[in-house]
């Protein structure tokens, strides 16, 4: 644990969590004081069945277990919390295979071929639709090889959103690099079983009038501007 004067002296800081066994880095964050090794508390306190723990929770675990301990390393430290927030998503986009849920902030300026950026600049943006109604989720590369490789599944959970408000949405728009890459048609909003305070949907790609308005277009300006760093938007009323 850090003392309090280290912890008045490195401010903002980004760490990584590594695995002893293979020294692999398996998670990626951003805090100040002890968050850094606050995971590896939240888990010997959840008694929950192992069903119940998140990925990082059960590979905090497992090294446990194993007899050994996660090692914590400071990647950045003294930071504002902008800067904190740039590092570790810069971060995130480095490390295949993290256990993080979601990409950071500003993942749709994350990491992108240069051809593939030119390119997504000429792209046209899709005009806002007054009878539609629908949630940005902006997801990245990194996350869908999480998912196994799956977009759908890398963008259907899960979420630290509102599960009343969400259920009055049934349209979700995929987004990479400021690029909708896939609609979908919600079936249900719910509360995720795997992980608390958040929630996910089941759902299906959307009928083609309706994908066709946003697909492989760039979303709005305002939805891509520095400082929204949420990856779980709402559509705007630009009334």
């Amino acid at each position: 644990m850090f003392t309090p004067d280290v912890i008045y002296k490195i401010d903002n800081y980004v760490y990584r969590l590594i695995d002893p066994r293979n020294f692999q880095t398996f998670y990626v964050g951003r805090g100040r004081g002890n968050r850094v090794f606050q995971h590896a508390k939240d888990e010997l306190h959840f008694e929950a069945d192992e069903d119940e723990l998140s990925t990082k929770l059960k590979q905090i675990r497992d090294i446990r277990l194993s007899g050994k301990d996660v090692i914590c390393v400071i990647h950045r430290y003294g930071l504002t919390k902008e800067q904190a927030m740039e590092v570790e998503s810069a971060l995130i986009d480095c490390y295949s295979g993290l256990t993080n849920l979601v990409s950071g902030y500003g993942s749709d300026r994350g990491v992108i071929a240069a051809d593939d950026l030119q390119n997504s600049f000429e792209r046209p943006i899709y005009e806002e639709p007054d009878n539609v109604n629908y949630i940005i989720i902006k997801t990245s590369n990194n996350a869908v090889q999480i998912a196994q490789g799956s977009l759908y599944d890398a963008t259907r959970r899960a979420w630290r959103a509102n599960l009343e408000r969400a259920n009055k949405v049934k349209i979700v728009l995929s987004v990479i690099g400021g690029i909708v890459r896939e609609v979908y048609e919600v079936d249900e909003w719910y509360r995720s079983a795997e992980y608390e305070n958040r929630i996910e949907f089941n759902g299906k790609p959307a009928n083609d009038k309706i994908a066709d308005i946003f697909r492989g277009k760039m979303i709005p300006e305002y939805y891509r501007k520095r400082g929204m760093s949420s990856p779980f938007l709402y559509k705007k009323n630009r009334k």
